[in-house]
């Protein structure tokens, strides 16, 4: 008989995760309200891109082991293909998923905030120009997301 020996696999402590996650976002942001509850972190956020711009107010939401979502408060901003939007509940495109420019291991005080931040500053110039002018990936067919599981 082979003796096997235990080998824990490698697990990631939730509560430290999300404690780890609100540290930074505290320290490096002072516009955020960060809350953990349960095994969920949620943060609000404002941003204003520039002096004639509104005012917006954010949702993000984050359970450790998946993406982060976020959402729009105020103002209302509807979907549109155009905009990088989910339409199924009008959560905001900030990265393509297949570069892996966020995984499980990325923080989000350094990655999904600041591409919150530009993402409210490419709408803007949408709101002018009537054009999304971030370099992104064609993601709609017929209504659908192309290559994107949510």
């Amino acid at each position: 008989m082979e003796d096997k020996k235990f080998i824990p696999k490698k697990q990631v402590n939730d509560a430290c995760r999300l404690n780890i996650e609100k540290h930074f976002l505290v320290k490096h942001y002072d516009f955020l309200t960060v809350t953990i509850s349960g095994k969920k972190l949620k943060c609000i956020g404002y941003c204003k891109p520039c002096a004639y711009s509104d005012l917006y107010k954010y949702e993000v939401n984050y359970t450790p082991s998946k993406h982060p979502d976020v959402y729009v408060k105020t103002p209302n901003i509807e979907y549109h293909e155009d905009i990088h939007m989910y339409p199924h509940d009008n959560s905001l495109c900030l990265y393509y998923p297949k570069d892996f420019s966020w995984t499980t291991s990325s923080h989000l005080y350094n990655t999904i905030i600041p591409w919150t931040h530009e993402w409210f500053l490419f709408y803007e110039l949408y709101k002018i120009h009537g054009k999304w002018f971030h370099p992104s990936v064609p993601h709609t067919t017929n209504g659908k997301i192309k290559g994107i599981v949510k």
